[in-house]
């Protein structure tokens, strides 16, 4: 670390005395191995001022490969060398030397720098497939300046696929996202942005809790439907961020498009509340759920569970549902009522493995179908055709009704494919409480 300030103080020094021809020959003398010692920041400034003089300009000349090569950060230094214009066309002549000499890990960073040059978009155009192959986190440094060549929105369109998915793979969805803005206003490129413009007006209409540390000591004095959003909210970005990933890359993210214009009726959409793997959002009184399909996906129908309007597993292996809650609450749901509620499903022949009061509501609107989700080819809810839970009785929830509206885990009492999630804790005792005298009645 001593050295260190001893190599700053020694560059500043020089850049601050730059104008004697001393000190200009002994940069020149001493450029390499000062390149390679400097901090990047601190030789840029140096060599900024030394490029001025006659002297500095012919060592530039001479040696901008040694110093872009021993250079930590070669791509800042690109600005500053290439006010030259001999040196400009030498860059730009020898690109495969920029991209891979120096310490250049993603040329994302390269491009950028050789985008604010004369004829520097043209150059990244010429470049591209090397370019692109070593290109990494901020992919949209290189493309967005080749959209301002035809040639190179030429490029943007034959790849467009491979572009694609390697911003996804970076889950750089806002860099996606940016890029399909800018095609908005240019001809050539007007289908992509039909095609994804929608997402990316949904992806900033819908904004989520910023990540927030909770202490333990904080944590403690929630309520468990508190704690519950609480952890919800922390991740609500990340889980965004999956889920509009897995719109993008799945097949049939058309129709889901249809799906949310037709529920949305205008109206924009907000964050609602997420899980690990589920993303709610709510267009007016409409409230859309996206979610992973992980557990069980059709389920047995029983009038209190909520009849969504919409219901459907698509082959991306995600599941959207859309329900009319209306305005909801769950804080008057007694521990006696939920377990009230487990036994009349026990006693229809209905195991329900995520048993809690957060998964039980009040309706505070009428739950009706309207006509065009009545009279749409989506009208695929996913429960089970079994005569045991009959769904062509289906009577619609009325306001008031005490309703079931997370269906991720509700199995047939035979079905071998059930999975217990969590239980609030008076589930949990009546359970053991009912394998107590089973056993009991065994040992009789």
């Amino acid at each position: 670390m001593e050295n260190d300030a001893q190599i700053s103080n020694m560059i500043r020094k020089m850049t601050g005395l730059i104008d004697r021809e001393e000190i200009r020959n002994e940069v020149s003398n001493q450029i390499g191995s000062i390149s390679l010692l400097a901090n990047p920041e601190e030789f840029k400034e140096l060599i900024s001022r030394f490029i001025r003089f006659p002297d500095g300009l012919e060592t530039l000349r001479k040696e901008w490969r040694i110093i872009y090569n021993n250079s930590k950060k070669p791509e800042i230094l690109i600005e500053v060398l290439a006010q030259d214009t001999d040196i400009r066309t030498a860059m730009f002549n020898d690109m495969n030397y920029l991209i891979n000499y120096g310490e250049i890990w993603d040329t994302s960073s390269l491009s950028k720098e050789i985008a604010k040059l004369p004829d520097g978009k043209k150059v990244i155009v010429s470049n591209f497939e090397q370019l692109f192959s070593e290109a990494q986190k901020n992919l949209e440094e290189l493309v967005l300046p080749m959209l301002e060549e035809e040639e190179g929105r030429q490029k943007f369109r034959e790849n467009f696929d491979r572009i694609k998915t390697k911003f996804l793979e970076a889950r750089n969805i806002e860099g996606f996202f940016k890029t399909i803005n800018e095609l908005e206003s240019l001809e050539d490129c007007k289908d992509i942005y039909e095609e994804y413009g929608f997402w990316s007006k949904l992806y900033s209409q819908i904004q989520v809790p910023k990540m927030k540390f909770i202490l333990p000591s904080q944590a403690l004095k929630l309520s468990s439907a508190e704690a519950e959003k609480a952890i919800g909210d922390s991740i609500a970005e990340e889980v965004k961020l999956q889920e509009f990933i897995r719109m993008l890359n799945s097949p049939d993210r058309y129709e889901k498009r249809a799906v949310l214009e037709a529920v949305s009726n205008g109206n924009p959409y907000t964050y609602k509340a997420c899980g690990t793997s589920s993303f709610i959002i709510k267009a007016g009184n409409q409230v859309v759920k996206l979610c992973e399909g992980k557990r069980k996906y059709e389920v047995p129908y029983h009038p209190r569970i909520m009849m969504p309007w919409f219901r459907k597993k698509y082959s991306d292996n995600s599941v959207l549902e859309v329900f009319n809650y209306g305005n909801t609450k769950s804080a008057d749901i007694t521990d006696d009522i939920l377990l009230e509620i487990y036994k009349e499903f026990e006693a229809a022949g209905i195991k329900w493995g995520d048993a809690r009061k957060t998964n039980l509501l009040v309706l505070e609107s009428d739950n009706d179908l309207p006509d065009f989700i009545k009279s749409s080819q989506f009208n695929l809810f996913g429960f089970l055709e079994d005569d045991r839970f009959p769904t062509n009785n289906h009577k619609a929830l009325k306001k008031g009704d005490l309703v079931v509206c997370d269906l991720d885990m509700l199995y047939a009492v035979d079905d071998p494919e059930y999975q217990e999630g969590l239980l609030d804790e008076v589930i949990e005792k009546y359970l053991y409480s009912k394998k107590v005298r089973q056993q009991e009645e065994i040992d009789r």
